[in-house]
């Protein structure tokens, strides 16, 4: 052991260990020990002054590894990931939904406990409390729930239900998040990480529609159309939901990808949009889960709707569209952000906001529709896989029990 009256540590060997260790105190943090890695004395001595001096500051300023908050790390790591100008519209979607978690569950439920306190029954904890959230805890009496979109502020009824499985596998990726960036600028280990077993994952087959459910919902939405022909603006709102629900159902694009669309984004565009129908083929740049676009392959039918949108931008506002004009325009030339409330209205009149098990429907319904009617026409799950943007697992997951045509008619025989 080695003490200097001069400093403020003390510098000692551990029973066992050959290298120099470090202790000290400071006001309100109890005592740190440091391990300086060393064998050498002299050594050891000169990083002793420079821990000391690094850990001092840190106190000051509240960051001293193992005892800032959890709400402290969370905020700063918020901060870190916040969208700027060259942000992709997937890195936006990922930094809305960490911050709508930290903010409604995992703050409230650790506050200012320092990071290193959060061991495995205390995360435990928080899932079982995270689990009875809107049943019997904290939201039990709340109405409704605020959020904003697009610098605007709104609200949806409050559900008081349990989350499901997956809602909380999701969570939980923004928990670890938050303990990855802790441990990645020194506050923990990265042993510390956490690693919570959550269960299996739900295989719910995916509410969608058969061919004869989407031609009664596009017919019905093509006369909404013609019924409004005295009313232009609210025809133009009913043509861009009628192309949505066409482009959806011959590409499998995620709605928000479909949000995100600029005419830039339909590859080709400009050159096959003045061919005949037949020889008309386009690709499209759809921001997937990945932070670059990644190209698809839509089916032919999908391209008559990309031409009914743009010819209606131009009659609406008297020009063509931009290569940064979005595919998907509000009556203001502005991005639509949602088609929730007007699909919703059409599904309704349709009667299909259900499916056969009393699943609702939304627009994702129709990206499982054309997964269906792909594996029904024989595509092969690995290109499906890869022109969905997605996973052959996931395909597996949700799509097992689709039967190919072929298959459905060797399995059913004949009466010949």
């Amino acid at each position: 052991m080695s003490s200097d009256s001069k400093t403020p540590y003390e510098l000692y060997l551990r029973q066992g260990s050959a290298n120099y260790w470090m202790r000290f105190s400071l006001p309100g943090q109890g005592q740190i020990r440091i391990g300086l890695k060393t064998p050498d004395k002299a050594v050891a001595e000169a990083k002793a002054a420079g821990e000391y001096q690094k850990a001092v500051w840190q106190a000051e300023h509240n960051i001293l590894p193992g005892k800032m908050s959890f709400d402290k790390l969370a905020k700063a790591f918020l901060a870190s990931i916040e969208p700027n100008e060259k942000t992709t519209p997937k890195q936006r979607d990922t930094y809305k939904s960490h911050k709508g978690v930290i903010q409604r569950y995992l703050s409230p439920f650790f506050g200012n406990r320092t990071i290193v306190s959060l061991t495995e029954p205390k995360l435990y904890q928080y899932l079982d409390w995270r689990r009875t959230y809107w049943t019997t805890g904290p939201g039990k009496h709340e109405k409704v729930v605020t959020y904003e979109r697009a610098g605007r502020t709104f609200s949806r009824p409050a559900i008081h239900v349990e989350p499901t499985a997956n809602t909380m596998r999701r969570e939980v990726v923004t928990l670890r998040a938050v303990f990855k960036f802790a441990a990645r600028h020194g506050h923990i280990s990265r042993d510390a990480i956490p690693q919570l077993e959550m269960g299996k994952e739900t295989k719910n087959k995916r509410p969608s529609f058969s061919n004869a459910e989407i031609n009664r919902l596009l017919l019905l939405a093509e006369q909404r159309v013609q019924e409004m022909a005295h009313l232009p603006k609210i025809q133009y709102e009913r043509l861009v939901l009628l192309c949505f629900i066409d482009i959806a159902v011959h590409t499998g694009m995620r709605p928000t990808e479909l949000h995100n669309l600029n005419w830039a984004n339909i590859v080709g565009f400009a050159d096959e949009r003045v061919k005949s129908i037949e020889q008309r083929r386009i690709r499209i740049e759809a921001y997937g889960k990945g932070f670059a676009p990644k190209q698809l392959v839509p089916n032919v039918e999908a391209f008559g709707s990309f031409i009914n949108l743009w010819d209606a931008y131009e009659r609406l506002h008297g020009k063509e569209p931009t290569p940064e004009t979005p595919v998907f325009c509000n009556l203001d030339g502005q991005r639509m952000q949602s088609t929730k409330n007007s699909l919703h209205a059409l599904l309704s009149a349709a009667g299909l906001k259900e499916d056969a098990f009393g699943r609702k429907r939304t627009a994702y319904s129709f990206r499982h529709t054309y997964a269906s009617n792909q594996i029904r026409k024989g595509t092969d799950i690995y290109t499906l896989a890869i022109n969905m943007r997605t996973s052959v697992r996931m395909i597996e997951m949700y799509y097992s029990d689709v039967v190919p045509d072929e298959m459905a008619r060797q399995l059913e025989g004949s009466y010949e």
